[in-house]
């Protein structure tokens, strides 16, 4: 069987704090029938490489599972229905670096300049006062400074219940599956939606490609780390319960990537492609029939799915579910905003092998911390 060398340095959850020049890239030989070399990325950043090899070079090749069809963990997070994440998230997470600064700043300034605050003019005797909170006193500065920390972590409880809210009303009354047909058309892919719910109004369709999480006992063996010691960079220590969020269970998206989702909600929290490469969105076509949904710029491989390189593909559309009429005495479920609530349909696209080398320069990105799983919803 012909053998390929992996490398690749995937982006860790916040990538913005990391050097990628200084993570060790992972790399493996690997028994597999692609014979076409992919290359993602620059080997100066986040990257992901599959290097089809002449000849055995004498190091031992790694026999890992590759395929061209999702397994059951993935279609279990990434088909199915989801609803738009709270706007409130993205407003905590922008204000959040702020509140931190703040109260380490006044933290600073009552340590190493506390007996100097009362000379500063107009403010000092303000911030040079104790406040006297039962039988003890704290600095005046701290609670000009505290407010401004605790305001987004207020916001992310608020958006986290509203999101919870949306879940369980949903729970509470769940909608039918879309049936969507599709078809590879070798640029793109040919859908035709077969059954939509009547309480649901789709608007816009698009063709995702991107690259999911790498599975972390995989990630562990290639760089030779046991799963009790120290994780390397991007990974962290597992839950010790399982989560809903793909990865959040076994510690590969270090940090909370989706909102809180509710018991056996599945896709209603769709987890955020770190690695995403989208297509253009195409207005859905109200009296039925096929639409064409054209690929990304970028030319990427086929479908490939392995513990540590995955190449995913998939279909998402987006629209309004709105509250049905009463029958029966039954009424729609009451999380449901007079406006519509905005969902999501998300599914995996098989597409076959291609049968170029595949080279893009920069690994395409999502927002760094994004909950948001479209990277911006279009407006319905």
């Amino acid at each position: 069987m012909p053998i390929s060398k992996i490398s690749m340095r995937y982006p860790p959850f916040d990538r913005d704090s990391a050097n990628p020049e200084l993570i060790k890239p992972v790399e493996c030989l690997l028994k597999t029938e692609i014979e076409n070399p992919i290359n993602i990325g620059s080997r100066s950043s986040w990257y992901a490489h599959w290097t089809p090899l002449d000849e055995d070079q004498g190091a031992i090749a790694v026999e890992l599972p590759v395929s061209n069809s999702p397994n059951d963990l993935i279609i279990s997070k990434r088909k199915g229905w989801f609803i738009k994440p709270d706007p409130l998230h993205n407003i905590s997470r922008r204000i959040l670096p702020y509140g931190v600064f703040t109260i380490f700043a006044a933290l600073s300034a009552q340590a190493f300049f506390g007996s100097m605050l009362e000379n500063i003019p107009l403010v000092g005797w303000i911030l040079s006062e104790p406040v006297s909170l039962g039988p003890l006193d704290y600095p005046a500065i701290l609670f000009i400074a505290f407010p401004i920390f605790v305001v987004p972590i207020f916001l992310r409880v608020t958006s986290n219940l509203r999101d919870l809210r949306k879940q369980r009303s949903w729970l509470s009354d769940p909608i039918l599956p879309l049936e969507v047909r599709t078809e590879w058309k070798g640029d793109g892919a040919e859908i035709e939606i077969k059954s939509i719910p009547a309480e649901v109004s789709l608007s816009y369709a698009r063709l995702v490609v991107g690259m999911p999480v790498p599975e972390r006992g995989v990630l562990l063996s290639m760089v030779g780390r046991r799963k009790e010691g120290q994780p390397p960079p991007g990974l962290s220590t597992p839950t010790p319960v399982s989560r809903i969020a793909l990865g959040e269970s076994d510690g590969t998206n270090v940090g909370e990537t989706v909102p809180m989702s509710s018991d056996n909600s599945g896709s209603l929290v769709l987890e955020p492609l770190r690695v995403s490469d989208p297509g253009k969105w195409v207005p859905v076509k109200l009296d039925g029939g096929s639409m064409f949904l054209p690929e990304p710029e970028n030319l990427w491989p086929g479908s490939i799915y392995s513990p540590l390189f995955t190449v995913h593909w998939e279909i998402q559309l987006v629209g309004k579910r709105f509250t049905r009429k009463v029958t029966n005495g039954k009424q729609g479920p009451r999380g449901t905003p007079e406006g519509g609530l905005d969902i999501g349909w998300s599914q995996e696209l098989t597409v076959p092998m291609r049968g170029d080398a595949i080279s893009i320069p920069i690994m395409p990105l999502s927002g760094v911390r994004d909950l948001d799983p479209l990277d911006g919803w279009p407006e319905s």
